[in-house]
C-alpha cells in the first residue's frame, strides 16, 4: 500500500510541469558545473605535473653551485587537485596552487584560479554543492507546496484524507515520493558522475569512495530535511498564499540571512590579524639577514656551544653553522606566527560549523567540502607538507656547507651528486579521518535538523484533518 501511494505521488509530481521541469532543469546545471569544474581540475593537474617534472630537471641539472645558493635557487611545488573537488570547490578558488620554496623564507602560495574566474563563477554558482545548496531548497519547497497546499487549494487533499484509513500514510507518500524526486535527479547523477571521473582519473581509493558515500548520504539527508519542512509548512500555513510565502521566507532564512550572519558572527567573535601584520612579524622575529650584532651575538654563542674560543679552531664551516642556526631559529618563529595563523583561519571553520544547528544550509556549507577534500583543514595538510619539504631540502644544502671547512676565498661547491639526494617532492592526498574533527559539528547539526524536521512533520499530520 505504501509503495503504490508513493509511485502514485511521485505520477502526480511528473504531472506538474513547471515544479518537475524546475527540477530537471537544477539536475541538468548540476551535471553541466561538474563536466566544467572536473575538466578545469584535470587539466591544471596535468599542467601542474609537467611543471613539476620540469622544475625537477632544472633542479637537478642545475649544475654545480654553492649549496646554499642551490637552496634559494630552490623548486616550486604544486598542489594536486582532488576530482572530488569538482563536486564542491570549498576554497579551492581563492587559496595559492604552488609555492617556491627557497631558504629563510615560508613564502605565500602563488596563482589563485578566483583571479581568473568568469562572472559566473565569482557568484559563487560554480560547483554542484552551492547549486545544490542554494537553490535545492527553491525546488524542494515549490515541490511540497504543489504536492500538499494546491491539492489542499483545489480539494483534492480533502477528498484522498476522507478516503484514507490513515491519513499520515498519504503524508508520508507525498514526502517519500518528493524526497526521491530530489535524490535521483539531483544527486544520483552526479554522484554517479564523481565516482567514474575518480576511477578514471586517480583510481577510486577506499577514501575516495568513502567520501563520495558520505558526500552523498549528506546531501540526501539535507534534501530529506528541506523536503519534510516544506511539507510540514505547507500542511500547517492557513492558506495557500500564506504556505508559499512562509516558504519563500524560509529559504530566505535558512540559505541567505543566517549563514551570512553566522560567518559576520564568527568573523567578530574570532577576528584574524592582517596579512600585513603578519608578514611584518615574519620580518621582525625571523629577518633573512642578520645584523652585524646579531652575527657578533650568535658567532659567540656557536662557539660556545662547539667549546672553541677562535673561529679558526671549529671543526665545522662557521658560515654553515650560521646559515643553519638562522634557518633553525626561522622555523621555530614560522611554527609559532604562521602556524598560530592558520590555527586561527581553522578555529574560524569549526565555529561556523556549529552554527550548522542554526541552519541546515550552514550546517551543508561546512561538511561539503571537508568530504570533497576541499575544506581549508585539506590545504593547510599541502602547506604543511610543502613546508616539511622545504625545510629538510634547506637543511641538508646548510649541512653539505658545515661539513666542508674552506680556507680564507676558497669556495665550496657541490653537484647533482648533492642534488639527486633530495627526494622528489610528492603530496600524497589527506584521508578523511585527518581532517574530519573541523566539520563534525556541521554533520551533527545535519543529523539534528532531521530530527526536528521529522518531529515537525509528525505534529503536522497529527493535526491534518479531511
Amino acid at each position: 500500500m505504501s509503495a503504490s501511494l508513493t509511485g502514485f505521488e511521485w505520477t502526480l509530481l511528473r504531472r506538474d510541469r513547471r515544479a518537475w521541469w524546475a527540477l530537471l532543469c537544477l539536475g541538468a546545471l548540476v551535471l553541466i558545473a561538474f563536466a566544467v569544474d572536473l575538466r578545469a581540475i584535470a587539466g591544471d593537474n596535468a599542467a601542474k605535473a609537467e611543471i613539476a617534472r620540469a622544475e625537477r630537471a632544472r633542479w637537478l641539472g642545475q649544475g654545480e653551485k654553492d649549496p646554499h645558493s642551490a637552496a634559494h635557487y630552490s623548486i616550486f611545488a604544486f598542489k594536486p587537485t582532488t576530482p572530488l573537488a569538482a563536486l564542491d570547490l570549498g576554497v579551492e578558488p581563492f587559496v595559492g596552487q604552488t609555492v617556491w620554496l627557497e631558504a629563510h623564507v615560508q613564502n605565500d602560495m602563488l596563482y589563485r584560479p578566483q583571479g581568473e574566474a568568469s562572472a559566473l563563477q565569482r557568484a559563487g554558482l560554480s560547483s554542484p554543492a552551492s547549486l545544490l545548496i542554494g537553490f535545492a531548497p527553491l525546488v524542494a519547497f515549490l515541490l511540497a507546496f504543489t504536492a500538499v497546499a494546491m491539492d489542499r487549494e483545489r480539494g483534492t487533499l480533502r477528498l484522498a484524507l476522507g478516503a484514507a484509513l490513515k491519513p499520515r500514510r498519504i503524508v508520508a507518500s507525498k514526502a517519500m515520493a518528493i524526497w526521491l524526486a530530489l535524490v535521483w535527479v539531483l544527486v544520483v547523477p552526479v554522484t554517479a558522475a564523481a565516482t567514474l571521473a575518480t576511477a578514471a582519473l586517480g583510481g577510486l581509493s577506499s577514501d575516495a569512495a568513502l567520501r563520495l558515500v558520505l558526500w552523498a548520504a549528506a546531501m540526501a539527508v539535507y534534501l530529506g530535511v528541506l523536503t519534510a519542512l516544506g511539507i510540514a509548512v505547507s500542511m500547517l500555513a492557513g492558506s495557500v498564499r500564506g504556505a508559499l510565502a512562509l516558504l519563500f521566507g524560509l529559504w530566505i532564512v535558512f540559505g541567505l540571512a543566517l549563514p551570512r550572519w553566522a560567518n559576520s558572527a564568527v568573523e567578530r567573535a574570532q577576528p584574524l590579524p592582517s596579512t600585513q601584520a603578519v608578514k611584518q612579524q615574519l620580518l621582525d622575529e625571523a629577518p633573512s639577514y642578520w645584523t652585524a650584532e646579531d652575527a657578533k651575538k650568535h658567532q659567540a654563542s656557536l662557539l660556545a656551544k662547539y667549546g672553541v674560543s677562535d673561529p679558526a679552531d671549529l671543526k665545522v664551516n662557521l658560515r654553515g653553522a650560521e646559515l643553519d642556526l638562522s634557518e633553525r631559529h626561522s622555523h621555530q618563529v614560522f611554527d609559532r606566527v604562521l602556524g598560530g595563523f592558520y590555527d586561527r583561519v581553522v578555529a574560524q571553520d569549526r565555529a561556523y560549523a556549529w552554527w550548522g544547528w542554526l541552519s541546515p544550509t550552514a550546517a551543508m556549507q561546512s561538511l561539503s567540502p571537508t568530504l570533497a577534500g576541499s575544506d581549508f583543514a585539506h590545504h593547510r595538510r599541502f602547506i604543511d607538507g610543502a613546508e616539511h619539504y622545504r625545510r629538510e631540502l634547506v637543511n641538508r644544502m646548510n649541512q653539505d656547507v658545515m661539513t666542508h671547512r674552506v680556507e680564507e676565498g676558497e669556495k665550496h661547491t657541490s653537484d647533482a651528486s648533492l642534488w639527486s639526494q633530495i627526494p622528489e617532492f610528492r603530496h600524497p592526498a589527506p584521508e578523511l579521518r585527518a581532517n574530519w574533527r573541523t566539520a563534525a559539528p556541521a554533520a551533527a547539526g545535519l543529523l539534528g535538523w532531521s530530527l526536528v524536521a521529522l518531529g515537525l512533520l509528525a505534529f503536522a499530520a497529527r493535526r491534518l484533518r479531511p
